[in-house]
């Protein structure tokens, strides 16, 4: 039975990093909103409880059947298990008349009763920590994902399966929601041994502009220009447009994401998703030249590698001056890939050297809600007259 349930497990530690990566960005987007940051123990605590959804979710459905034929006869998921409280009568079956600690230790009823509550107590414990629900709230979301697991039992994964291959059980639904009563009880005295979950407990950090700010920002603008680009060629076949002349639309597209947009607003679309603004030293906006510059060196591994591999031959004889470019991806790898990172977390002022080439800074947009709050002033104190 432990074999069992470790199949789960180890299928959502090894599913765990594809949805990381899946929702990294949107967390950071809504991180930085809410706290000023990405990191910390917020986060920590919103990675655990995705993890722990997603163990639950593979416990649902894993293991599949290994017999082809096993939907050829009636099984025992066929029928739904609709009596309440019928887990306790086949305790008491298992039991056997012993009930005995140990006896009960070694009932397999017992356990399966016992990890059907267990199951859903961390969302119960999560939702009145991170979320300062109540308990009525609380109580149903638990029932509600409770019974989408058993319908996704009964319609054999929502008919992807020819037959159901786990029970439905009125039992599951009852001990599963008991289980998030539990950990929401639970969540009163553990949660005040633990760390603040508020976003107000990190809102100093919201006008830090980090490496890993920077980096998510950075990763937000070139996904969203590589769909933004991928949508355009998408558009331009469906009109029956030749693509062999990609070239121009993408410099365009590039440029107005990363020069045009920035000089009119201060920000591309990642920065301004993660709350940055590019100014220059002394906080004027940057200009188009200075940001065509600064990109440019940023974005230079990427535009040279394009270069390299539009080449269809390499004619070294009559054209040595080719020579360079792979020069210059090695260069530009060093100063983006090295010399950037060690200078951002190592100098005194973080600035990369393109930013220094170009005399830009990144500076962090603190919203209202994240800036620190201007005492009132006093008062005047009232003058007492003696009578």
């Amino acid at each position: 039975m432990v074999a069992t349930y470790l199949v789960p497990v180890r299928t959502a530690l090894l599913l765990f990093p594809l949805l990381v990566l899946a929702v990294m960005l949107p967390a950071a987007f809504v991180s930085y909103r809410r706290r000023g940051r990405a990191g910390g123990w917020p986060t920590f605590v919103f990675y655990t409880f995705l993890y722990y959804l997603l163990a639950i979710a593979t416990q649902t459905v894993l293991p599949l059947p290994a017999d082809p034929a096993y939907c050829a006869g009636h099984t025992y998921a066929s029928s739904p298990q609709l009596r309440p409280f019928y887990f306790v009568e086949v305790i008491s079956q298992r039991a056997r008349g012993h009930w005995s600690p140990g006896a009960l230790l070694h009932n397999p009823a017992v356990w399966t009763t016992a990890l059907n509550v267990v199951m859903l107590a961390p969302l119960g414990f999560y939702v009145r920590y991170a979320q300062r629900m109540r308990l009525v709230p609380a109580t149903l979301i638990g029932f509600g994902l409770s019974l989408f697991f058993e319908l996704t039992q009964l319609t054999g994964l929502w008919f992807l399966y020819p037959c159901p291959y786990r029970l439905f059980s009125v039992d599951d639904l009852i001990l599963n929601t008991a289980g998030v009563v539990v950990g929401w009880l639970l969540a009163g005295p553990l949660g005040r041994l633990l760390p603040s979950a508020e976003p107000e407990h990190d809102r100093r950090y919201a006008a830090r502009v980090t490496f890993t700010r920077r980096l998510f920002a950075l990763a937000t603008d070139l996904l969203g220009f590589a769909a933004l680009l991928g949508f355009l060629f998408g558009l331009l076949t469906l009109f029956g447009e030749d693509l062999r002349h990609r070239d121009t639309p993408i410099v365009i597209l590039a440029l107005v994401w990363f020069v045009v947009l920035p000089a009119v607003t201060g920000s591309t679309p990642g920065k301004r998703a993660m709350l940055l603004r590019v100014t220059r030293r002394g906080g004027r906006r940057a200009g188009p030249i200075a940001l065509l510059v600064r990109n440019g060196v940023l974005l230079s591994p990427l535009w040279l590698t394009w270069l390299l591999l539009e080449l269809d031959h390499w004619d070294l004889g009559h054209h040595p001056e080719r020579l360079l470019l792979p020069v210059a991806l090695a260069a530009s790898v060093f100063v983006v890939g090295v010399w950037t990172p060690l200078a951002v977390l190592l100098d005194s002022e973080h600035r990369a050297p393109y930013e220094r080439l170009t005399r830009t800074v990144n500076v962090a947009v603190v919203p209202p809600a994240a800036a620190e709050p201007v005492p009132a002033p006093a008062p005047p104190q009232e003058v007492l007259k003696g009578r």
